[in-house]
């Protein structure tokens, strides 16, 4: 696990943080493709801060949004992931900072 870096968390710690039950993240984990936690020399799972954010998007997308799983599984084929909603955010941003930078400059 040296080779790692970054904070890892135990499927215990997910599943009280995420407030989700552990049987059901492992259910997730095989249907979405993208949940694949690392696993230590022991066999324990083992999450990262992405994993966590994965987490809480398909829980936004099932519990609050009512999709079900197809649906949110869908959802990220088609890419209208949240991801991409930030990255068109952090875009405006960067074309605010030039701007305001050349008001500057004036």
């Amino acid at each position: 696990m040296s080779e790692l870096q970054g904070k890892f968390y135990r499927i215990g710690e997910v599943s009280a943080m995420t407030e989700i039950p552990a049987h059901i993240l492992r259910y997730w984990e095989k249907e979405f493709s993208f949940l694949k936690p690392v696993r230590d020399h022991r066999g324990h799972r083992l999450y990262t801060e992405q994993h966590l954010a994965r987490i809480n998007q398909i829980k936004e997308l099932v519990y609050r949004e009512g999709y079900r799983l197809q649906g949110a599984k869908r959802h990220f084929r088609n890419g209208r992931s949240h991801t991409r909603e930030i990255q068109s955010f952090i875009a405006f941003l960067r074309q605010v900072l030039r701007e305001l930078k050349e008001i500057v400059r004036c």
